[in-house]
């Protein structure tokens, strides 16, 4: 006789709970956007420069960056690389490790690391591609912080590499 009165028990608190776990997942949504912002990209190569961050990162990238989203964007690149590139039949690939950063003006709207490789053919016009997460955001893209990034574009040789490398491509918060 007991356990049928703990088992009716323990039903009515499971269905009486229920709404209780919709309620809390929905407040959780509604935190976070679950938009995409995407945003195109147009880089130049500026390594060999040589401008280096406060935590000894070499700045690699920088251009414009148009879409939901408008202002100057930079990659910071962790030197050396974390992996050492590799050589295959007819091209090599490169891997790195970043900080990226997008500014609107003077002000630094949004900031995350990334990882990623760039696959280049030999004598020919690349591609990279890489992952990553927004770490700082904000004014209004405070609700961005922690999405995920994916980022990818063909990389140019131009006339005269590594100097004349440029870019296009997509950046896109998740």
């Amino acid at each position: 006789m007991k356990i049928k009165a703990v088992w009716k028990f323990t039903s009515v608190l499971l269905v009486l709970s229920m709404p209780l776990a919709g309620a809390i997942a929905f407040a959780d949504d509604a935190a976070v956007p679950s938009a995409r912002f995407t945003g195109a990209l147009d880089l130049t190569y500026v390594g060999h420069l040589e401008k280096m961050d406060d935590d000894g990162r070499l700045l690699v990238w920088e251009g414009s960056i148009k879409g939901d989203f408008a202002g100057e964007i930079k990659w910071w690149f962790v030197s050396p690389s974390p992996v050492s590139s590799t050589t295959y039949m007819g091209g090599k690939v490169d891997y790195y490790a970043a900080r990226w950063e997008i500014w609107v003006g003077e002000e630094l709207a949004l900031a995350g690391e990334s990882a990623g490789k760039t696959v280049t053919p030999n004598n020919s016009d690349g591609m990279w591609d890489g992952h990553g997460i927004v770490t700082e955001a904000y004014g209004e893209f405070t609700p961005l912080k922690g999405r995920k990034v994916y980022e990818t574009g063909p990389v140019i040789l131009g006339s005269n590499p590594p100097i004349s490398l440029s870019g296009t491509g997509m950046f896109q918060i998740y």
